[in-house]
């Protein structure tokens, strides 16, 4: 079964993929930073990263052109949800998720996720990236 590896600041997020990817039979490893899963990669390479986009520190955009300068094979899933504001947290600026997935696109992604996701669309990528 294909090794995942995923990278995703939030605990609860790294938990729900985990226990998903877990029960499909993958080996599943994870990690909370983009500086923790790259060092993952370099001691137990992954076949499928899943990234997050919008995380402190390295930023998965940071994060995936890291990956495919060391790892340029790898296959990278993008995944986020950030930069949707209801009215009560308004910011004029703020950039809205499909920008934040085109910079990961741009970056080097193989597939790019909005969350939230159906589960069946992160498994379909994982097996469309790891087929023969």
């Amino acid at each position: 079964m294909p090794r995942v590896l995923i990278i995703d600041d939030e605990e609860d997020i790294r938990d729900v993929l985990f226990d998903v990817l877990d029960h499909a039979g993958f080996e599943v490893d994870i990690a909370s930073t983009g500086d923790e899963g790259i060092d993952r990669l370099r001691s137990k390479p992954a076949d499928v990263i899943v990234t997050d986009i919008i995380m402190p520190g390295k930023d998965g955009v940071a994060t995936i052109r890291e990956i495919r300068k060391e790892f340029p094979d790898a296959k990278i899933i993008a995944i986020s949800g950030g930069g949707n504001f209801g009215s009560n947290a308004y910011e004029p600026n703020a950039i809205k998720t499909s920008a934040y997935l085109a910079a990961a696109d741009e970056a080097g992604a193989d597939v790019i996720l909005p969350k939230p996701f159906d589960r069946e669309a992160l498994m379909e990528a994982i097996r469309t990236l790891t087929a023969g």
